[in-house]
């Protein structure tokens, strides 16, 4: 306990207006709100003391008469400053600081120390050790006690108004930052909705472009079906009379005659094999048959009776694994098998055809294989075979019209797979093509309809 000793010329000496620190804050603009500063000592007579010394500058003065009552306060409010005596029984002032700075609210509080009885160096380096901002020794001057303590209570404004001023501009910055957040995103909103109006406009316009697609190729089908079967009695008129001509000439005219006839039956004889060939390629889509389950080792074993004579020729050996079930047209599941099966028996090398027809499952799908050991193709030519009427080699070399794997390619994907073919020159080919594992759907009433009509 330390006794509050004053001046004895405080009593005739006016006093200076405590609240000039008051008045000062408010010249300043800044809070005028009473702060509250704790009065911590055990002795009664020593806190009136205080307070009658800072009773002018009109702030909120809290008693605490240890060091635990001091504690008890900082846990419900804050401090502008602390005043703490250091000698107190129980616990004392330096054991009371150090438990404040342990609490993290009041760990940057002031704390001024008052002491009548540590008066050396150890006491007061301590003291400021302990976050003291001063080592007041008694008796002292209570204009020079009060002059500090307005210091803080004036900083304590100042640090109040900062922090309000902090809080005002992250709110500012805040709804700054919305209401660019907001613009941002309306403006991406109005773009996207620009982006999905056009891509709309664009499904539509492709959607459109789908649908006058498939109508010119149903009517170019349907033409080029037409176009064919007209086409075959004139041409088979032509031919007829060109041999007739022919065998009534015969002897009569010279050679070059002769050779012209041959000519026209010739070319009479190859637009006729096209004509049929166009006929079977328009029948893909405008004649196939409805969908039914199709065992392709039965489609198979027909191809092989088919080419029977193919096979004795050219020594031809085909072998095949298990092959599948698949939902289907089986005769043009007969046509597609027996197109690649006849190539790979026409595009032999010296040694005699051995070709492998296999299937597997891939996911959802089947995935066929025709092998052969054949004169093979050239990479840039892979994508070329499918293509109507394209041919690699002449026809004295290898005869055909170069639209058989063309009607491959139209029936795989009328039945909703893909075709390949992959090869090296004089390494042979393999074609591939995939079957859906069941097919069920528009195509199966699309092709019944069509059969139909």
């Amino acid at each position: 306990m330390d006794v509050t000793v004053l001046n004895e010329e405080e009593t005739d000496r006016p006093r200076p207006s405590a609240t000039t620190g008051g008045d000062h804050a408010r010249a300043l603009d800044l809070p005028t709100g009473k702060v509250s500063i704790l009065l911590v000592d055990d002795e009664p007579a020593n806190l009136a003391a205080l307070e009658a010394i800072l009773g002018d500058l009109d702030e909120n003065l809290v008693r605490a008469r240890s060091g635990r009552e001091a504690l008890r306060c900082l846990l419900k409010q804050d401090f502008a400053v602390i005043l703490l005596d250091v000698r107190m029984p129980e616990m004392d002032g330096f054991e009371t600081a150090v438990l404040i700075r342990e609490r993290q609210r009041s760990t940057y509080t002031p704390i001024i120390f008052l002491t009548a009885a540590h008066r050396d160096e150890t006491h007061v380096a301590r003291g400021y050790s302990l976050g003291g901002v001063d080592y007041i020794l008694k008796p002292f001057e209570p204009e020079i006690l009060r002059s500090k303590v307005a210091v803080f209570v004036e900083l304590a404004r100042k640090t109040e108004i900062v922090r309000r001023q902090s809080e005002l501009l992250r709110a500012i910055e805040k709804g700054e930052h919305e209401k660019e957040l907001a613009d941002t995103r309306a403006a991406h909103l109005k773009d996207l909705e620009g982006k999905n109006r056009e891509l709309e406009l664009g499904r539509r316009i492709l959607e459109e472009k789908v649908r006058e697609l498939a109508r010119a190729n149903e009517d170019l089908e349907q033409f080029a079906y037409v176009a064919s079967h007209d086409l075959q009695e004139p041409l088979r008129m032509v031919s007829m009379y060109v041999q007739l001509l022919a065998r009534r000439q015969k002897g009569k005219l010279d050679k070059d005659s002769e050779d012209f006839i041959a000519f026209a039956h010739e070319g009479a004889t190859r637009m006729q094999s096209l004509i049929h060939s166009l006929l079977d390629y328009a029948r893909v889509g405008a004649g196939g048959a409805p969908f039914e389950e199709v065992a392709c080792e039965t489609v198979f074993d027909q191809v092989m009776r088919n080419l029977q004579v193919a096979r004795q020729e050219s020594g031809a050996v085909v072998t095949r694994d298990p092959l599948p079930v698949v939902r289907g047209d089986a005769i043009q599941l007969a046509t597609l098998l027996q197109n690649l099966i006849g190539n790979a028996i026409k595009f032999r090398g010296e040694e005699a055809p051995t070709i492998h027809v296999a299937a597997e499952r891939s996911g959802p799908e089947w995935l066929f294989s025709v092998r052969d050991n054949g004169i093979g193709i050239e990479p840039r030519f892979l994508e070329r075979v499918f293509v109507i009427f394209q041919r690699l080699h002449t026809r004295e070399s290898y005869p055909g019209t170069g639209i058989g794997l063309s009607i491959c390619k139209k029936i795989v994907e009328r039945h909703g797979g893909r075709i390949w073919v992959e090869s090296q020159p004089g390494r042979g080919a393999t074609f591939r093509f995939t079957m859906p594992v069941e097919r069920e759907g528009p195509e199966s009433d699309q092709a019944a309809g069509t059969a139909t009509a």
